[in-house]
């Protein structure tokens, strides 16, 4: 019987680089193209028994998929960002590369490893249309703001953004317009009219994906948590089984203060911001709309607390809210429950009150 081999890949646009160590220490490499053809040459060079190392990428997840399909062999995604300080070497190449990933996981168990689980088919798809949304709102966003400006050239101060929101308001407000700032409205009109209705189209497409999702049924049931949002924290942190506890979920979400410790002092910095920005973004959107919400509860308590108490400002209170919501729909997704107001324990109107009177 054949040995267990270690292999590590480092992948580029075109071509890869791979590294073998097999049970007797003998390290052997090769490499080829990224190609269709070129990745099917190289599953043939691996075993069911191999352990591969590959640093997530786009392309990573392709060939995780294919390598577990067609080798069945334990395929390891690695984090890039988390390992970058055992890349730190004078002599850095792809073959170095791919020796020290499959070092890696010669050495190391899952458990050890800055893993990245491989999304499900139903993450990825979720992915992939909530990516292209964002992009979507992002380019009517840039129109919106093009044709904010030619009134600008124009002389016209007295227009505002929040009156081109709609394509009616849109087509009324460049009326004033003359000459060829009319003829560049009208185009930036004729494009943003494709643009919604791309968006309508991938909204709709959305729709179709969660719907019969329970998960994001319960998730929605938090005030404050729409659709787009359950969404995403599905796409991304999935339904809380990879996460051992609540806290870690506001690590992955980038919610978390930085930590800087040398002795008995304790500083806090800034938040790690790891993970989707698109995620923490909707998360923090979220925190304002549960604590401005009438049935909102110890959320809505602890930003009290944080800005009414102990006189927090209020954007480091709503980072803090919205790392307890990220543990909130965790909790609620690894118990399989429903959202129920509760008050919090230790906090209550009645003690904030008497606690801001005597501060």
């Amino acid at each position: 019987m054949e040995g267990k081999r270690f292999v590590g890949i480092d992948l580029g646009k075109r071509t890869y680089e791979i590294k073998i160590i097999c049970s007797g220490g003998k390290v052997t490499g090769t490499n080829g193209l990224t190609s269709p053809a070129g990745r099917k040459a190289l599953y043939k060079k691996l075993r069911s028994t191999d352990r591969v190392a590959i640093e997530v990428c786009s392309l990573a997840m392709v060939m995780a998929r294919e390598m577990e399909k067609q080798v069945g062999c334990e395929v390891v995604l690695l984090n890039p960002s988390q390992i970058a300080l055992i890349y730190r070497s004078l002599k850095k190449n792809d073959k170095e590369d791919a020796l020290k990933l499959a070092r890696l996981v010669q050495k190391y168990e899952n458990g050890e490893l800055p893993k990245v689980e491989l999304p499900t088919e139903h993450e990825e798809n979720l992915r992939q249309i909530l990516t292209e949304l964002r992009q979507l709102k992002h380019d009517r966003t840039k129109e919106i703001n093009r044709i904010h400006a030619i009134f600008l050239e124009c002389g016209i101060t007295e227009m505002k953004k929040k009156d081109l929101a709609t394509g009616s308001s849109r087509s009324e407000s460049i009326k004033i317009l003359k000459g060829i700032f009319l003829a560049q409205a009208e185009r930036s009109l004729e494009r943003l009219e494709i643009i919604d209705g791309q968006i309508n189209e991938v909204e709709e497409l959305l729709e179709k994906e969660v719907e019969g999702d329970r998960n994001i049924e319960r998730l929605t049931e938090i005030p404050g948590v729409g659709k787009q949002l359950a969404s995403s924290f599905i796409a991304f942190l999935g339904d809380g089984s990879r996460f051992p506890n609540a806290s870690a979920i506001g690590a992955a979400a980038g919610l978390v203060p930085r930590l800087d410790i040398s002795s008995t002092i304790v500083r806090l910095g800034h938040i790690t911001k790891c993970g989707n920005r698109n995620l923490r973004s909707l998360l923090i959107l979220a925190a304002w709309t549960h604590v401005r919400a009438r049935n909102a509860g110890a959320l809505k308590e602890k930003y009290l607390y944080m800005t009414q108490v102990q006189s927090k400002g209020k954007k480091i209170a709503i980072v803090a809210v919205a790392r307890k919501l990220a543990e909130l729909m965790y909790t609620i997704l690894k118990n399989g429950t429903s959202y129920e107001k509760r008050t919090s324990p230790t906090l209550s109107m009645e003690k904030l009150v008497d606690e801001a009177l005597a501060s």
